[in-house]
């Protein structure tokens, strides 16, 4: 009986164990996927915060995936493993949406003062949209992650293989990868459009300056929306998206140099034209 008692004690505390290590790599490829992405496109374009929505998301995300995947296991039964999963792809919708448009000016209000008279976004028209979109695409994920836990945790505990404890991460990590993807897809990604846009315009225009160019490769790369910032284009910069509108078409960009800045707009991620201006 002791010996029953222990071996099924033991198997619990694998499942448990196993659980825990399927939500927890959840949360990370998660996390990875819906804001590292966009972190490294917005670092090898100058942005001045790059790693801002990756660090909140990773911060909430993780724990909460691992706390969805530690109950799973611990409980057992499929129907809550639906419940805390479908919970979970309401928070990562909630991180997905909320994140760029409301965490990040807040940020940048709270934490950069000095911003704040070029802060301004507007509620967006397709935010009900979004919401259902990435409710839609992460809940079918997680719903899908939730109805396989167990399934997958058992079959690995009974497996031989010394490989089987791996295929459920292995099968979790590849789920939630499309998950994130399509949190970015959805979302992000239109944020980091118009940084991308005018990083792309400075450096044309840093190649191109005090060059004769013809009118049709000034139009194509749209270097006459820089030329009022001069010589100003050579210089190092950072960037940081200020404004959006409520249909995520007019967008500006604050860029930093040293010592001055500037306004840059955008138009349908395409930039039209910058001007000089100061921090009041």
């Amino acid at each position: 009986m002791r010996y029953t008692i222990y071996m099924l004690n033991n198997y619990n505390r694998k499942r448990i164990d196993l659980g825990l290590r399927f939500g927890l790599v959840a949360g990370i490829v998660f996390s990875l996927a819906a804001w590292g992405i966009d972190t490294v496109i917005l670092v090898s374009h100058h942005s001045a915060m790059p790693f801002l929505k990756f660090i909140a998301g990773f911060l909430v995300c993780v724990p909460a995936a691992t706390l969805s995947g530690y109950l799973t296991a611990r409980q057992g039964k499929g129907y809550l493993g639906l419940l805390f999963w479908g919970g979970l792809a309401v928070l990562l919708s909630f991180m997905v949406v909320t994140l760029p448009t409301k965490f990040f000016p807040w940020f940048l209000q709270t934490f950069r003062p000095e911003l704040s008279s070029f802060v301004r976004f507007e509620e967006l028209v397709s935010s009900g949209t979004n919401w259902f979109y990435c409710l839609f695409a992460i809940g079918l994920t997680c719903l899908l992650c939730g109805l396989l836990e167990n399934l997958l945790i058992d079959q690995a505990l009974a497996s031989s293989s010394g490989l089987g404890p791996l295929m459920p991460l292995v099968i979790c990590a590849l789920v939630m990868l499309l998950a994130g993807i399509f949190g970015d897809l959805l979302v992000t990604s239109d944020f980091r459009k118009p940084i991308v846009s005018v990083d792309t315009l400075l450096e044309n225009s840093a190649l191109y300056y005090d060059k004769e160019v013809d009118f049709r490769t000034a139009r194509e790369l749209h270097l006459d929306a820089a030329k009022p910032l001069g010589e100003l284009v050579l210089g190092a910069h950072r960037l940081t998206l200020v404004e959006v509108d409520r249909y995520l078409t007019l967008m500006k960009v604050l860029v930093e140099f040293e010592g001055q800045t500037a306004l840059c707009q955008s138009i349908n991620s395409l930039p039209t034209f910058c001007s000089m201006t100061s921090f009041k």
